[in-house]
């Protein structure tokens, strides 16, 4: 992974955190992320599949970025560590 690539990832975490907290989802997002954590490159997988669909609500490029996120065990694992240092 390039060090462009982990900035980009870092950014879409803190994004991510930044919408889990204003719509107030942060701990039912740690309990899912905590607990599918063995399922997380199926979901990534079943991002890509509904991506056609998906994209009517949010762009192909933030879709692909999330998926990719998701692939990567290392990148699921800061999510969950900047959710749980969040205070909401």
């Amino acid at each position: 992974m390039t060090n462009q690539e982990k900035l980009d990832q870092t950014q879409l975490i803190a994004q991510v955190v930044k919408a889990v907290n204003r719509y107030g989802l942060r701990l039912p997002t740690l309990i899912a992320l905590e607990a599918g954590h063995p399922f997380t490159f199926l979901s990534s997988q079943i991002l890509r599949i509904a991506q056609p669909t998906l994209s009517l609500l949010m762009s192909s490029q933030r879709i692909h970025q999330f998926a990719r996120l998701l692939e990567e065990p290392s990148a699921v694992q800061a999510l969950i560590k900047q959710l749980e240092s969040e205070q909401g």
